[in-house]
């Protein structure tokens, strides 16, 4: 009886060895996955010092002249790197094309664009409330420029391709509310291609612009959980066209009738973001 006892004590004597480990690992372990989320934005390219943020959502941007849509995935690792992968497709609006006028609308046809752009920066980390993130922007589209179909037979397509640097300031004023400014400003070069059958003197023709383009870019991320942000923004782009030939020449003379001045548009887009 006497063995009995000693064992029964010694166990219970390594049952609460073990649960006392167990008792005093978890509170660290909690108190860093706690100071993690505390710490992140839920802006996409943030991080958090010596700790790895991974995020994954998607976006829709509406424009005067069709809707993007985009999933993404990206990191920030524990070093301040950071890179990012997206996906985007493209509604393009049915719009009247002046070269056919007598065209209604409803014989658009107007082709989805597609593309994918690759991100890769740095996040600079001052203090616990700013981060400074430089990165340099590759885009790869295709009928995401200048586009128009229609059922007639005549359409214009393009692809395009930018290297565009830029930098993001993001700015944790709570753990709900942190807004940004994005700038960036680069080159951009399209290939135009088209046919026009119902045209006066049909023909086709192939044509490019080199464009620079500048995003100016605000928003802000509303945290709805610990893990899930909703970031809403608003992008004001400038685009600088130089077209070639062809692509500068009017229809009448078998071109693109595609203007040197600069133009702008206004983006306007809500992202939805889970970062672990």
């Amino acid at each position: 009886m006497k063995k009995v006892f000693i064992a029964i004590g010694s166990l219970i004597a390594c049952n609460g060895y073990a649960d006392q480990n167990y008792i005093d690992y978890q509170p660290q372990k909690n108190q860093s996955e706690s100071q993690t989320e505390a710490e992140y934005s839920g802006i996409v390219g943030t991080g958090v010092k010596s700790n790895t943020v991974s995020a994954a959502g998607g976006a829709v941007e509406f424009s005067p002249s069709g809707a993007n849509f985009y999933g993404f995935f990206t990191q920030t690792l524990a070093n301040g790197i950071y890179y990012e992968g997206r996906l985007y497709t493209r509604n393009n609006y049915d719009a009247q094309n002046p070269l056919f006028p007598s065209v209604p609308a409803s014989n658009e046809n107007n082709p989805w664009g597609y593309g994918a752009v690759v991100k890769l920066g740095y996040d600079f980390q001052p203090n616990q409330t700013i981060d400074i993130i430089p990165y340099l922007r590759l885009n790869a589209y295709n009928n995401m420029s200048t586009v128009y179909e229609d059922t007639n037979g005549d359409y214009i397509h393009s692809t395009s391709f930018a290297i565009i640097p830029g930098v993001k300031l993001a700015y944790k004023i709570t753990p709900q509310f942190n807004p940004y400014v994005d700038l960036s400003a680069g080159w951009q070069h399209v290939n135009l291609s088209g046919e026009f059958p119902q045209a006066d003197s049909p023909y086709a023709a192939t044509g490019t612009v080199s464009q620079t383009v500048m995003t100016y870019e605000i928003g802000f991320s509303s945290k709805l959980s610990t893990n899930l942000a909703l970031i809403p923004y608003m992008q004001y782009i400038t685009t600088t066209n130089n077209p070639d030939s062809t692509a500068a020449a009017p229809y009448s003379q078998n071109g693109f009738n595609i203007s040197s001045l600069t133009g702008t548009q206004q983006v306007f887009g809500l992202k939805l973001s889970a970062g672990w």
